[in-house]
């Protein structure tokens, strides 16, 4: 059996780790039309009703070289927060009447400067007692305690000087209760430490949840001087002085949350919005759904939430990449329409993040517009599925606006389902520029455009260059396993990957104009047996292979270039490998692996997978909105935002990204992964990874210039070819066979 383990680690003990593993999936049929994972389905309500939060953004006070602590609440009321300069000067900023008030710390730098520290947070009690937590260059947490923001002592907190098998107690998470006992969270032991505050022992230690993030929130102090701590998965227990239960919150709060009390109401704010709970209650009440601010983009992360004047509330959010910070206030509106005065759906057979992100920015430019994001049950679509839609479609109905990505696009051409946006897209060349070759190739016919992608991924080739020869055509790769019948074309590789990344490559050979080739079908399906031999994928056999079909709720371009075993390569220098290059942070492991071998990366064959193909439907009764909308798409606004789920069609934003090679995001960003694998001669192969160079970024840019070749992407098609070579891989058939059931349900398909 194959093992794959991948693991990232920031730098200064950033913990953020991944296991990349292969699970199996269930296929199952699913309901069309449920709500956006992300989102919580709207009910249906009266579009004269009155009353919802509207979001907008507070100006933070810090100046140049200052970094964004945490956010929190005085005892007046009022939100503070709390910045740090030089590792150990702290800011206070309390927000009065709408303007900021600041108070340096000055005491935090007496004593902890001198211990080579840097300090992580800053927690504040409802008597003003500041709780200071650090970190010294050798990883241990230092604690210090300030009773009037002017004097300060450092505690001498034994607990914190143990060493655990990973080194010093790792605290990510803090509270303070009402007799000032220091409640901390240990992530590495998944434990909650109580310290009694004169003595500085351990009262006593609690179970919670184990952390997977230094930034998850674990446990919070009440108003009333009770903390609540996570101790089970959507639980929370509430805890007195005493350390008795007095109380639970029950939920199903997604990754990412942050949570703030108030008297007998508690507040989360997650992706899914901001909701209420109260104790001993399993239901909470959504005041704000993600889909409608911030909390519900990707680029955004929740670090505080802190409940201001009754009905308003403040979250603190995070931008990792870009290394800022905004602060969003919710206030409610009693006379704003609970729903907006129009609804523009969009669907797409699976999320995407960039349409996610510029429906929440589009909904703040237009509060009367509500943009519905909306993909199938399970995020796939089976057959049956497919012919609802397309009912839907036909019949004149359906959501104005369509993500094409996996849908028969030809189809929806040739039945006039699509808008003709060749005028649009003129207009966007005349306004900026973009990647235009890729904007009038991707949905194209008889010279009219249908469909534009709002972001691309570039599949790179590397390796011998006589194999790469050998795969320009089918012909040339039957020829060369002729004269090299046991040729290792992919070093180790999985069937799947085999499978699709040459029915890609030979697709255009297969399905001819006049229907399916099945001569070359065959021959495709025989080179695919025998490289899987060359390639030992029996190593693959017993761990379930993610499927890349229509069913599996994955659309099926997504996984073909790339190769689980690509790392091999570095061993094998008579093989090639693949990968497919959506950021410049998905360039790390494939770009090492390169350079280690001193090897160079090309297009294959000019292909590009565009990501949201945009149309329009031509019988939307908002076809005004639905034109704004897909314009918004292919705004700067929208295009610079630096989301990893493709490369930007607008030159400028996707020049742009070759600073991110130079940041101090990259420079404190590195993947150490390693491979195992059971086969005699196979060693343990493990890469640590940093970031491209800005050449190499440049050089990939470069490359993206000739990009002419959309792939391919009806999940139909692919599905059916998926499942009959599938069973002729695993030997339940022979490759005439399964070329023969292939022909005939794809050309059932075609002709439907």
């Amino acid at each position: 059996m194959g093992k794959i383990s991948r693991s990232n680690r920031h730098k200064k003990r950033t913990v953020g780790s991944f296991l990349a593993c292969i699970g199996c999936l269930m296929i199952m049929s699913v309901v069309l039309f449920s709500g956006c994972g992300k989102h919580t389905e709207e009910k249906e309500k009266d579009s004269s009703a009155k009353g919802r939060y509207m979001e907008k953004e507070v100006e933070l006070p810090v100046q140049e070289g200052e970094s964004v602590l945490n956010l929190t609440k005085s005892t007046e009321g009022n939100i503070v927060l709390f910045s740090r300069q030089d590792n150990t000067q702290i800011f206070r900023y309390e927000y009065k009447e709408k303007q900021w008030e600041q108070t340096s710390l000055e005491w935090v730098d007496n004593l902890l400067g001198e211990r080579n520290s840097e300090v992580l947070s800053v927690l504040e009690t409802n008597d003003k007692t500041q709780i200071i937590r650090a970190v010294n260059e050798e990883g241990a947490v230092l604690i210090a305690r300030g009773s009037d923001m002017q004097s300060g002592e450092f505690l001498e907190i034994p607990y914190l000087t143990q060493q655990t098998e990973f080194g010093y107690q790792f605290i990510t998470d803090m509270a303070v209760d009402g007799i000032g006992q220091i409640w901390m969270y240990e992530m590495y032991n998944g434990k909650v430490a109580i310290i009694n505050p004169d003595s500085l022992e351990v009262i006593q230690e609690l179970n919670a949840v184990p952390a997977f993030s230094e930034n998850q929130k674990v446990l919070f102090s009440t108003e009333d001087g009770r903390v609540a701590v996570n101790t089970e998965e959507g639980l929370f227990t509430i805890y007195n002085h005493d350390l008795e239960e007095t109380g639970t919150l029950k939920g199903e709060w997604k990754e990412g949350f942050q949570a703030c009390n108030s008297g007998k109401e508690y507040y989360f704010v997650s992706g899914e919005g901001i909701a209420r709970y109260v104790e001993g209650n399993e239901k909470g009440e959504i005041l704000l759904e993600g889909s409608m601010g911030a909390m519900g983009s990707f680029i955004n992360t929740a670090r505080d939430i802190v409940q201001g004047e009754e009905n308003t509330f403040y979250v603190l959010y995070s931008q990792d990449k870009e290394m800022t910070y905004r602060l969003m206030c919710y206030e409610y509106d009693a006379e704003a329409p609970a729903v907006p005065e129009h609804t523009l759906q969009v669907f797409g057979l699976t999320e995407n993040t960039t349409v996610q992100e510029a429906a929440i920015e589009f909904q703040k430019l237009h509060p009367d517009v509500k943009i519905e994001l909306r993909t199938p049950s399970g995020g796939g679509m089976a057959v049956d599925d497919i012919r609802t839609l397309n009912t839907e479609l036909l019949s004149g109905k359906g959501a104005d606006v369509l993500l094409l990505d996996g849908l028969p696009l030809d189809a929806y051409i040739e039945k006039g389902i699509l808008k003709d946006l060749t005028g649009m897209t003129e207009e966007l060349l005349k306004e900026d520029t973009y990647m235009d070759s890729l904007l009038q190739n991707t949905a194209q016919a008889d010279e009219k455009i249908y469909g534009l992608p709002i972001k691309f991924s570039v599949p790179v080739l590397y390796g011998n260059e006589e194999v790469k020869r050998a795969l320009n055509s089918l012909g040339d790769l039957n020829a060369y396993l002729e004269n090299y019948p046991e040729a290792n074309i992919f070093g180790i590789a999985n069937k799947a990957y085999i499978r699709d990344f040459l029915f890609q490559m030979y697709q255009d050979e297969i399905l001819e104009k006049d229907g399916v080739n099945q001569k070359k079908l065959t021959l495709l399906l025989e080179i695919e047996q025998k490289l899987a031999v060359n390639a030992r994928s029996e190593i693959f056999d017993d761990v379930g292979i993610v499927e890349m079909g229509a069913s599996s709720g994955n659309l099926v371009n997504q996984g073909m270039f790339d190769n689980i075993g690509s790392p091999v390569i570095r061993n094998h220098p008579e093989s090639v490998s693949t990968n497919k290059i959506s950021s410049v942070r998905s360039m790390m492991i494939p770009y090492t692996i390169m350079r280690e071998s001193n090897l160079q990366p090309e297009t294959v064959k000019d292909f590009y997978l565009p990501s949201g193909v945009v149309g329009i439907n031509q019988n939307t009764k908002q076809m005004d909105i639905a034109e704004e909308f897909v314009k918004y798409l292919f705004s700067k606004e929208i295009q610079d935002v630096k989301l990893d789920d493709g490369f930007p069609v607008l030159k400028s934003a996707l020049k742009a990204r070759k600073d991110e090679a130079n940041s101090a995001y990259a420079a404190n960003y590195f993947v150490s992964s390693s491979w195992s694998f059971e086969i005699e001669g196979e060693d343990v192969d493990t890469i640590d990874a940093v970031y491209p160079t800005a050449d190499e970024v440049e050089h990939l840019f470069e490359l993206c210039d000739s990009l002419k070749i959309p792939v391919k992407q009806d999940c139909m098609i692919w599905n059916i070819y998926q499942t009959e070579a599938d069973a002729c891989l695993k030997g339940e058939t022979d490759a005439e066979t399964a070329a023969a059931a292939i022909v005939q349900k794809m050309d059932t398909y075609l002709a439907e």
